[in-house]
């Protein structure tokens, strides 16, 4: 038992009564525990374990309440190997400088079991530049989504000017229509970040991430050159009705959309000429997404890209892709692999043919 530590309930578990005698904290079977044979005393100690005073102080506050100590001591453990105690207390003052990161606040620390460490990938997140090729439907709510979660650099590539085909929600508005997509895309990010030094970086330069939204983005394989040799990108597209998420690549660790092209081409031997005439497809507004669909597209990018940034997790789009579409709704993972023709990623995998 360490003495020095504070224990504290997490503030977000619930605790409810199942009877007279037996607290329930939490309601997730992974995340909670049930406390029998409490009385009024042990129920009022119980309540005030919310991390202003140290282990020693609480169980002389117990022995002080009526409460056995012994009994307390057991109660502390079985709630520490419960998972239900934060390994530090949540300083309120921080909390209330948190604002609108809060909930990110709660779910780190949830995750690390840690308010410090949770507070420390957030500080990692501030640092981060993501550029966003697309300020479209999807390129725009997906880099305001980041900017909520505490990325704190932004930026954008878009040479074209908002229609009122490209607002959307969480994204470009109808009051944007004839203004350059950069400039509006910057404007929406800043109605939700509340970073101040946030997309004040150069688009591209010193970039941890490039993400591209652009339409048929993952069938131009001179994508993956325009994203150098350093700079990891992720693929984010709907496609005929399909969101696809991914790849993710890493240079020099993972497939490239090369490989994903050669794989194509395996397929197909004539797929080089037909994507060529898709990327340079004039009439790009066609391959906009519905609302819902370039909505769930940038949901389901941002959680990607904030494993990937966090570490604390490996992406599922790693050589893979997310794809979901109506009306089943169900996402399903495509693998691929690094092409044999392909020297990309020499370190990683053993090559392999693409499946499905």
């Amino acid at each position: 038992m360490t003495f020095g530590s504070r224990p504290t309930i997490k503030p977000w578990l619930p605790r409810v009564w199942r009877d007279a005698e037996t607290l329930q904290i939490g309601v997730h079977p992974a995340e909670g525990v049930l406390v029998s044979g409490v009385d009024r005393a042990t129920a009022a100690w119980l309540t005030g374990l919310i991390g202003d005073r140290t282990e020693a102080e609480i169980l002389a506050d117990a022995a002080a309440a009526g409460v056995d100590v012994a009994i307390a001591v057991r109660i502390l453990s079985g709630l520490r190997r419960s998972g239900v105690l934060l390994s530090a207390p949540m300083d309120s003052q921080h909390l209330g400088d948190t604002g609108l990161l809060l909930p990110e606040l709660v779910d780190l620390t949830a995750a690390k079991g840690s308010p410090l460490e949770g507070g420390q990938v957030l500080t990692a997140r501030s640092r981060v530049h993501v550029v966003i090729d697309g300020a479209n439907r999807i390129g725009v709510p997906l880099g305001a989504l980041l900017a909520a979660s505490g990325v704190g650099h932004i930026s954008f590539l878009d040479a074209e000017y908002v229609r009122r085909c490209d607002a959307g929600v969480g994204g470009l508005s109808l009051d944007d229509e004839g203004q350059l997509r950069v400039s509006a895309a910057q404007s929406a990010i800043r109605r939700i970040s509340a970073l101040p030094d946030a997309q004040e970086v150069p688009a591209r330069q010193d970039a941890d991430l490039l993400i591209l939204c652009q339409p048929w983005t993952a069938h131009d394989p001179l994508q993956a050159h325009a994203a150098g040799d350093q700079t990891a990108h992720l693929v984010v597209a709907v496609r005929h009705g399909t969101v696809v998420i991914g790849p993710l690549v890493i240079p020099g660790r993972t497939s490239c959309l090369q490989c994903a092209e050669l794989h194509r081409t395996d397929r197909d031997p004539r797929w080089p000429a037909v994507a060529t005439q898709l990327v340079a497809a004039a009439n790009r507004a066609m391959h906009e997404p519905t609302s819902v669909l370039g909505t769930l597209a940038a949901a389901l990018a941002a959680g990607q890209v904030l494993a990937h940034l966090d570490g604390m997790r490996v992406p599922d789009v790693l050589e893979a892709t997310l794809e979901l579409c109506p009306p089943d709704w169900q996402l399903h993972q495509r693998a691929w692999p690094p092409h044999a023709d392909c020297g990309c990623a020499n370190g990683s995998a053993q090559r392999a043919r693409a499946v499905g």
